[in-house]
């Protein structure tokens, strides 16, 4: 799920670099929506390494993933009156990754308890 939301904020990124002068340009982006591309586009590719690191299992691609994971749920908001139905998916998505990194992604003798 991880790569998966990492390639749709990746592809959000690419529409938003080709993306001229419209008016969702205008209105929701104050004209910056080449520094949305921007952003979206390393977020994407981001979330893309993360999830294949999760995937060889590496300790620190678990709290990266939770840390991305968190970064790109609270970046989409920012697309939510343009594209509502789009955000509410990649949102949740990324809320479901963060909440199986959090409770499956360590093995139970990494995980320090307090006691």
């Amino acid at each position: 799920m991880l790569i998966l939301g990492g390639l749709l904020n990746f592809f959000d990124g690419l529409w938003a670099l080709r993306r001229d002068d419209t008016a969702v340009d205008t209105l929701f982006f104050a004209n910056n929506l080449d520094a949305w591309g921007w952003f979206f586009l390393i977020l994407g590719i981001a979330m893309i390494v993360a999830g294949f690191a999760v995937f060889a299992r590496a300790h620190w691609a678990v709290v990266f993933g939770i840390a991305i994971g968190l970064i790109g749920a609270t970046l989409n908001f920012f697309w939510i009156f343009a594209f509502p139905i789009a955000t509410a998916v990649v949102v949740t998505l990324n809320i479901l990754v963060v909440y199986a990194l959090t409770m499956y992604g360590l093995p139970e003798s990494q995980v320090r308890r307090a006691r």
